[in-house]
């Protein structure tokens, strides 16, 4: 296990070690350093391990207090989607693979084809044109209202209001949430989708082992046995295609955030590539992938440290 655990940390430095590389040589093109480029590389690393992204050329402030600014912002919406989509996608990928081959399986998968095709850019326009214009439901854009002057502490509205004492405090937060729900259910359509593909096709291969036969024999209830060892076994598996959809709801978010006007590294990166702010683009796209190789790492080591079958696979190498 701590030998995994070194080559994944490993392969993480080094992957990252290459997106730094291809960061500097997109600089150094772009803006035609006269440096050596294996010296300027160097001094680039070494400006990176201080924290120094260079100056954002359209607000001549450092990019990484910008980016602190904004990426707790876009991580915020991104946990809640995919949140939103575990909570969804595995009771209705339980109940696909317990009903395989039934009306109700082909209604749920159907459902999931529909949402994972769907882009999300068009499913963001549609749903503020039926909530938010012709309903008038739900705020069509921004993190809170105008009415409510919290700091930004943190870079998280929702975490801000809480840290920020105020007699308005709860109406802040109910505010909060309500501009979250839009851009939320948005960004979880398909990551959902996902997670009751890889759910339900998991499910499947478990309740056909020899163990749940036992079980059932037993006198088992069939909730109890899916819930024991059905979605025991059927969930750490797909821990790591999990974390992959982590990084797609990172990179949707890019969209959601433009059309929502949500004020995340999304949409200051767009505004970035606008005015061809390259420090900004650079030092954004460096953070955001950087984040995405972490979480994808992260879900696969727990998935070895959770699951015994994919221990079981390393000792025996």
């Amino acid at each position: 296990m701590l030998l995994y655990t070194l080559r994944r940390i490993s392969l993480l430095l080094i992957t990252i070690l290459v997106l730094t590389l291809v960061a500097y040589l997109l600089e150094h093109r772009l803006i035609h350093q006269e440096v050596p480029l294996w010296g300027g590389y160097v001094d680039y690393l070494q400006r990176l391990a201080d924290g120094d992204l260079g100056l954002s050329q359209a607000s001549g402030l450092p990019v990484m207090s910008l980016i602190a600014l904004y990426f707790p912002a876009t991580l915020q919406l991104c946990l809640a989607a995919f949140l939103v989509s575990l909570l969804l996608g595995i009771p209705l990928g339980t109940l696909a693979a317990l009903n395989q081959g039934r009306l109700l399986d082909m209604g749920i998968m159907s459902a999931g084809l529909v949402g994972y095709s769907v882009p999300v850019f068009w499913l963001a326009l549609l749903a503020v044109s039926f909530f938010s214009l012709d309903l008038g439901w739900l705020p069509s854009s921004g993190q809170l209202n105008l009415l409510y002057d919290v700091p930004p502490l943190t870079g998280a509205p929702l975490l801000d209001i809480l840290l920020f004492p105020a007699p308005w405090q709860h109406a802040a937060l109910l505010d909060a949430l309500r501009h979250m729900v839009l851009p939320t259910l948005v960004l979880a359509i398909v990551p959902t989708a996902e997670v009751i593909r890889h759910v339900r096709s998991s499910l499947i291969v478990v309740m056909k082992q020899n163990y749940v036969k036992a079980a059932a024999s037993r006198g088992m209830s069939r909730p109890a046995i899916v819930w024991r060892h059905g979605l025991k076994n059927a969930l750490p598996p797909i821990i790591p295609l999990l974390g992959l959809q982590f990084g797609s709801v990172l990179t949707s978010a890019m969209v959601t955030e433009v059309i929502f006007d949500w004020p995340g590294i999304g949409r200051w990166l767009v505004s970035s590539i606008a005015v061809q702010d390259y420090a900004a683009i650079q030092g954004g796209t460096l953070v955001v992938a950087s984040f995405v190789i972490l979480a994808s790492v992260t879900t696969e080591l727990l998935t070895t440290l959770f699951y015994p079958v994919r221990r079981k696979e390393l000792y025996a190498r």
